[in-house]
């Protein structure tokens, strides 16, 4: 990622951060590990399969860890384990 990329999102990280202050508190932890990703050259890439993840999703939720198609499998994983027995 370039340094003028990284700039900008730090900025666009912090900024919601500071939007979500107080309200958010699991949004706001999602934000500050998207930072530490960030710095760490981490940013972009699904913490499940290490592909990128699309533009889209990113500008969608800037601290989003996983890609679409990870997001939604781990979405699938804990509907099925919250079923009720039968």
């Amino acid at each position: 990622m370039l340094p003028e990329e990284i700039d900008r999102w730090t900025a666009v990280l912090r900024q919601r951060r500071e939007v979500l202050a107080g309200r958010d508190s699991a949004e706001v932890a999602e934000i500050d590990a998207a930072l530490e990703r960030l710095q760490a050259g981490t940013f972009g890439q699904c913490l499940r399969c290490g592909r990128a993840i699309a533009a889209g999703r990113m500008q969608a939720q800037p601290g989003a860890a996983t890609c679409l198609a990870c997001q939604e499998l781990a979405e699938r994983q804990r509907s099925f384990i919250s079923l009720p027995a039968a």
